[in-house]
C-alpha cells in the first residue's frame, strides 16, 4: 500500500462581469481518501482515482466530459481530451479515472456542453499528484475557449 499526504481539494473561484455588476462562480475538483474512493493495485503500480467536482453554475451545461493526460506528455495548451476522456451524465458530478500510474502526475480538465450548440467548453483544470490511496489535487491552468 502506498502512503501519501492527505487529499487536498483544488479550489478555484472566478469572477465574471455581467453588465454593471459582477457575480462569482465557484468551481473546484475534490477527492477523498481510502479504498472507498480509490482502488489501487500496488504490484502493478496503478490506481483508479475518483474525482468529484462542484460547479455553482452547472445548470449552464447539459453534459460533462472529464479528460486527463500524463503531465509530462504535453503542455496545458494541448487538448487533454486527445489522450483520455469520459462522458459523464450532468447529474453525476464525479468520475473514476482508470489505471493511473503511481509513477506519474496527471493534468485533468472538466468540460461542459449545451446540447443545442454541441460545443464543448473548458470549465476547470487541475493536476493530480501522489497517485495512490491519498492523491493530491492542485489547481492548474486557465481555461481558454476559442
Amino acid at each position: 500500500m502506498r502512503v501519501g499526504k492527505p487529499a487536498v481539494a483544488a479550489a478555484v473561484a472566478t469572477l465574471l462581469a455581467t453588465g454593471s455588476g459582477a457575480w462569482a462562480v465557484s468551481k473546484w475538483f475534490y477527492t477523498g481518501e481510502g479504498s472507498s474512493w480509490h482502488v489501487c493495485d500496488a504490484e502493478a503500480k496503478h490506481c483508479d482515482i475518483k474525482i468529484k467536482w462542484s460547479i455553482s453554475n452547472e445548470d449552464k451545461y447539459d453534459k460533462w466530459r472529464i479528460c486527463w493526460k500524463p503531465k509530462e506528455s504535453g503542455t496545458w495548451l494541448d487538448d487533454h481530451c486527445d489522450y483520455h476522456s469520459l462522458n459523464v451524465p450532468i447529474d453525476a458530478n464525479e468520475a473514476v479515472l482508470p489505471s493511473l500510474s503511481m509513477e506519474l502526475d496527471y493534468r485533468i480538465k472538466l468540460e461542459g456542453r449545451k446540447d443545442r450548440n454541441e460545443k464543448w467548453v473548458c470549465v476547470l483544470k487541475g493536476i493530480i499528484t501522489s497517485v495512490g490511496y491519498h492523491p493530491i489535487l492542485h489547481p492548474g491552468g486557465v481555461c481558454v475557449n476559442v
